[in-house]
């Protein structure tokens, strides 16, 4: 079962010379360690990466200017634990992609969106 929250949260990434470049120009950014809720929790492993295209009525429903290139995002999931001992989950980590239309002052902002228990 997976626990949504789509929270924001800040995001400690580097780029890996191992990472591919993707064909939106992504230089192999990923994330390394996350803060949440003012808890650190350390990325053990990528498990998966894709974009997709955040539904525009969520933006307009909340009153928010709907700028289109702003709803496209790199989601990344992976497995991590609070701190060095802790037990590790499975987390869904979104980005609005850097330099996408209309992206402005959004983009590189992260949230968390999903927790798989």
């Amino acid at each position: 079962m997976d626990r949504r929250y789509e929270e924001p949260i800040d995001v400690r990434d580097a780029a890996h010379e191992d990472a591919p470049a993707s064909s939106d120009g992504d230089p192999g950014r990923r994330p390394d360690a996350f803060v949440w809720r003012g808890r650190l929790y350390v990325v053990r492993a990528i498990l998966d990466q894709w974009n997709e295209h955040r539904p525009w009525w969520r933006d307009a429903r909340g009153g928010h200017e709907v700028v289109a290139g702003a709803r496209e995002r790199r989601v990344w999931r992976v497995e991590a634990s609070p701190g060095r001992l802790g037990g590790a989950q499975v987390y869904d980590l979104a980005a609005t992609l850097p330099g996408s239309p209309g992206a402005g002052a959004q983009a590189n902002q992260w949230q968390l969106l999903r927790v798989a228990d």
